[in-house]
């Protein structure tokens, strides 16, 4: 009996449980002469569009927020994402922008 309250309840929580998918298109702008060493990561695919787990368009908007930080400093001069939640563009975009080295 408690194991078929269990897969009930399993079965009634797991649609909450789950997230949605958000795409991020990131386009990736390399300093001069530095394009084949900044787009390598990504085989030299730019822009590139990314999966990340998102429950609602707020929390998407958020990872796309992040997504933009430019890391490797010196091999980019600017990154931009935008945002899609569950096939529907959220019309907002992230830039960085760094200085080449």
């Amino acid at each position: 009996m408690k194991i078929t309250l269990l897969l009930i309840a399993a079965f009634f929580a797991a649609p909450a449980s789950f997230a949605a998918e958000c795409d991020l298109t990131i386009d990736r702008t390399p300093c001069a002469g530095k394009e084949s060493e900044a787009l390598k990561p990504y085989e030299g695919k730019n822009p590139t569009v990314e999966k990340a787990p998102a429950n609602d368009a707020e929390t998407c908007l958020k990872k796309a927020e992040r997504a933009a930080k430019i890391i490797r400093k010196g091999t980019l001069t600017q990154k931009t994402v935008s945002a899609k939640f569950e096939g529907k563009d959220l019309g907002k975009s992230f830039t960085d922008k760094a200085a080449c080295k």
